[in-house]
C-alpha cells in the first residue's frame, strides 16, 4: 500500500467515524469537498517532505563516501610502497613501469694478467745459398718443421661502456690491449735435396707478442647481488717481435754459425681474434670489482724476414724468411676494475 492510499483510507475511515458519531448531523456535500481537498493538500505535503528528506539523505551518503575515498587510496597506495621497492613504489606513484630495470656499468676501465699455454704451429726457413760453381752454384733452401708447444704469460688492459638491455642483458663495447710473453719457439727443420745427404737447422725464436682488440661482451644479470657472468669476444691485430732468433746447421754441422747473424732481429703485424668468457664480482659499493675469465686467442699466419749469413769463409746467403702458421693460445686471466 502506498502512502498516498494509506491517506485515502485514513480520510475514509474518518469520514465513516464522523458520520457514526454524528450520523444526526449529516455534512452538505459542499462540506464534504472542502474536507476532501483539504486531506489531499495534506497528502501532497507530507509527499513532499518525504522527497526532500530522501534528497538530503542521499547527499549526505554520497558525501561521505567522498571524504573516505582519499584516506583509504592514501593507505592501499601506502601499504603498495611499503610491500615494494622503492624504485617500483616510485614507479606506481609516477603511474611508469612495474620494475625499473637496472642501468648497466658506464664508462669502465680494467687491468688484468695470467698465463696460458700455446700450441706449436708450422714453420718454414726460406732463403738461398750462393755456392760456389764447384759445389754446384746457389742452392735453394727450404726447410720445413713445426715449433714447439710452450707456456705464455700476459698483462694488459682495457677500456670500454656497458649500458642494459631488456631486463636481463648488460651489453658493452670495449678496448683491449695486452703483452704476451715467455713465448720461446724452437723447431728443428729439414731441407730435402738431392745435392746434400742431409740438410737439417735447429732454430729458436724468441718471441713477444702485443695484442690489440676490439671487443663486444655480454653480461646477463643474475638475482644474485652484483654477480655477472659474461661471454665476449673481439678482433683486431697482434704485432709479433722476435729478438735473437738463430738458426744452427746441425746436419751436416757447422758449429758456431748462427745463419740469421746479420739481423737476427724481426718484427711484423697479423691478425689476431679471441673468445672469452668470465665473471665479475663487485667490491662493495665503491664502483671496484674483481673479474676472472677464460681466454681463447688466435693469432694468424706471419711472415718474418731475419738477415743473410755474414761469415768469412762461409758462403753468402740471402736474407731469410721465416713463415709461421697461425697459433692458438688458451689463457686464464684474473683482474680489477673500476666503472664510473
Amino acid at each position: 500500500m502506498t502512502m498516498r492510499q494509506y491517506f485515502i483510507v485514513a480520510a475514509g475511515l474518518g469520514l465513516m467515524t464522523a458520520s457514526s458519531a454524528h450520523a444526526e448531523n449529516i455534512p452538505s456535500n459542499a462540506e464534504l469537498f472542502r474536507m476532501l481537498k483539504a486531506q489531499q493538500q495534506t497528502i501532497s505535503e507530507l509527499r513532499a517532505e518525504l522527497k526532500q528528506a530522501k534528497q538530503e539523505r542521499h547527499a549526505a551518503t554520497s558525501r561521505r563516501a567522498r571524504e573516505a575515498i582519499p584516506p583509504a587510496r592514501s593507505a592501499a597506495r601506502g601499504a603498495a610502497a611499503a610491500a615494494t621497492p622503492p624504485a617500483q613504489a616510485y614507479a606506481m606513484y609516477t603511474k611508469g613501469p612495474s620494475v625499473w630495470p637496472e642501468s648497466g656499468r658506464g664508462a669502465y676501465v680494467g687491468v688484468f694478467g695470467g698465463g696460458g699455454s700455446r700450441s706449436g704451429t708450422g714453420v718454414s726457413q726460406l732463403g738461398t745459398a750462393f755456392l760456389l760453381e764447384a759445389q754446384g752454384g746457389p742452392l735453394a733452401v727450404n726447410a720445413q718443421g713445426r715449433t714447439n708447444n710452450g707456456g705464455v704469460g700476459f698483462g694488459g688492459a682495457h677500456i670500454g661502456y656497458e649500458w642494459s638491455y631488456g631486463k636481463y642483458l648488460q651489453p658493452a663495447l670495449e678496448l683491449e690491449g695486452f703483452y704476451l710473453a715467455g713465448n720461446q719457439q724452437r723447431a728443428t727443420l729439414a731441407n730435402p735435396t738431392n745435392r746434400l745427404d742431409e740438410h737439417t737447422f735447429s732454430d729458436t725464436f724468441p718471441s713477444r707478442t702485443t695484442v690489440l682488440l676490439a671487443n663486444m661482451v655480454v653480461g646477463f644479470r643474475t638475482p644474485y647481488q652484483g654477480f655477472t657472468p659474461y661471454v665476449g669476444g673481439g678482433i683486431g691485430a697482434a704485432n709479433i717481435s722476435i729478438k735473437g732468433a738463430t738458426s744452427t746447421q746441425t746436419d751436416p754441422a757447422e758449429p758456431g754459425i748462427n745463419h740469421f747473424n746479420a739481423n737476427p732481429d724481426s718484427s711484423a703485424w697479423t691478425f689476431a681474434a679471441q673468445a672469452k668468457v668470465g665473471a665479475r664480482m663487485p667490491l662493495g659499493d665503491s664502483g671496484a670489482y674483481l673479474f676472472g675469465e677464460y681466454r681463447y686467442l688466435y693469432v694468424g699466419d706471419v711472415n718474418q724476414v731475419f738477415g743473410s749469413t755474414v761469415y768469412p769463409g762461409h758462403a753468402a746467403t740471402s736474407p731469410w724468411t721465416a713463415s709461421f702458421g697461425g697459433t692458438s693460445n688458451h689463457l686464464a686471466a684474473a683482474g680489477v676494475g673500476f666503472s664510473f
